[in-house]
């Protein structure tokens, strides 16, 4: 690996973990946006055990999808206060290393708060996820990453759009409805007891699909620092 990648990867992670635990405006806003969807979830549609496996699929995503665009919508934010998209893309080869250190701080900030979320709908929708553990997390993480993967994309092409915060969810879900589709079938196959192979089967769509995000995404990446700063 180019140590000069890594230099300017880790650099660009640590300034922006730097400043959340700062000011902690993504992680409290996030994760207090995660606690409310769950009350709210909670009251709306829980009537009894029967309906938790209709119901408990398509609540999980939502929450995470919802919750994760405030999270991906300051992908960027203090470098356009600062003024330093610019300096940033002046600096040789820095594109891949931006795109990269983005999205591990995105991811980091949505897996924060999906082990507020997650574990918090799990107890109130009293969920057995049983020795299935493992084909959660691995669903969860599938559709995370492809969802940070194109989220910080999109980000990037409206940081200089006044109207970002409406366009960002405009974009972004439609595109991502098949890594949505494929979520919560997959969990709602685990809770119904459906078989590891179908499970499977939409795990690797899921995977199918994060591979066409995250390297469409660093490809296009290039192309969209140099139109923005």
């Amino acid at each position: 690996m180019n140590p000069t990648f890594l230099r300017q990867t880790l650099a660009i992670i640590r300034k922006d973990l730097r400043r959340e635990m700062r000011t902690g405006e993504t992680l409290v806003t996030t994760t207090a946006f995660s606690v409310l969807l769950m009350v709210i979830f909670t009251f709306a549609f829980y009537q009894n055990e029967e309906t938790v496996a209709f119901v408990f699929p398509g609540i999980l995503w939502v929450a995470v999808v919802f919750a994760g665009m405030l999270a991906i919508g300051r992908t960027f934010a203090q470098e356009k206060e600062s003024g330093t998209l610019r300096a940033l893309a002046l600096i040789p080869n820095t594109h891949t290393s931006l795109y990269i250190g983005k999205l591990a701080v995105n991811l980091l900030f949505m897996f924060v708060f999906e082990a507020v979320l997650v574990p918090l709908l799990i107890l109130a929708f009293n969920v057995d996820v049983g020795g299935e553990l493992g084909w959660y997390l691995l669903t969860l993480g599938a559709g995370t990453l492809g969802f940070a993967a194109l989220g910080t994309l999109i980000s990037a092409m409206l940081v200089h759009s006044r109207l970002k915060d409406v366009l960002l969810p405009i974009v972004l879900f439609p595109l991502i409805v098949p890594l949505v589709i494929a979520g919560v079938k997959s969990t709602a196959l685990l809770l119904g007891d459906g078989s590891l192979e179908a499970v499977w089967d939409w795990a690797k769509i899921m995977v199918a699909i994060d591979g066409v995000f995250v390297i469409g995404s660093m490809l296009l990446f290039r192309w969209v620092l140099s139109a923005i700063e």
